[in-house]
């Protein structure tokens, strides 16, 4: 019988370990919002404010890789009020981008328009290796409007020596 309660307490002892952690670290927000991240999540780049009638914020995108390719996400983020920190307001996937090919690109840098911030970068296809700017136009939490375009190859064709 001994042995029963020495192998549940090899089960139950790393579980006794985690429930027992420093309460400085417990109480530590910041790295407990760093955990929730997702660990897919590249890179994360802030491009342009962002103001409504009730509130302001800015605009953030998000490249998270996924099986070779990179997906984008947009999120708006509302500025805290009496010194609270940025709360985001919406996020969506870019479903154009995410769903409709395997694409691998940077994130580019805002520019702000009279009613929209607008992004623009060059894609790749990871499967055929053509190219796709990609013209997205963020007029509103939630709000977006995207413009894909097919780039021609650059290149010269090598010429066929049995033709000459």
């Amino acid at each position: 019988m001994p042995y029963r309660y020495s192998l549940m307490a090899m089960i139950l002892l790393p579980f006794l370990s985690l429930t027992q952690t420093p309460k400085s670290f417990a109480e530590d927000l910041s790295l407990q919002e760093l955990y929730k991240m997702s660990p897919n999540i590249m890179t994360v780049k802030q491009v342009c404010p962002w103001r409504s009638a009730t509130t302001k914020g800015i605009i953030r995108l998000m490249k998270i890789e996924d099986k070779g390719a990179h997906k984008l996400y947009v999120q708006w983020l509302r500025e805290g009020i009496a010194g609270t920190n940025e709360a985001p307001m919406s996020t969506i996937a870019i479903k154009e981008v995410n769903e409709e090919g395997y694409y691998r690109f940077e994130l580019p840098n805002g520019r702000l328009l009279a009613g929209a911030c607008s992004i623009e970068t060059i894609m790749e296809d990871i499967v055929d290796e053509r190219r796709i700017r990609l013209t997205l136009y963020l007029t509103g939490p939630g709000k977006y409007e995207v413009h894909l375009t097919r780039l021609l190859d650059g290149g010269l064709k090598p010429q066929n020596p049995i033709l000459e």
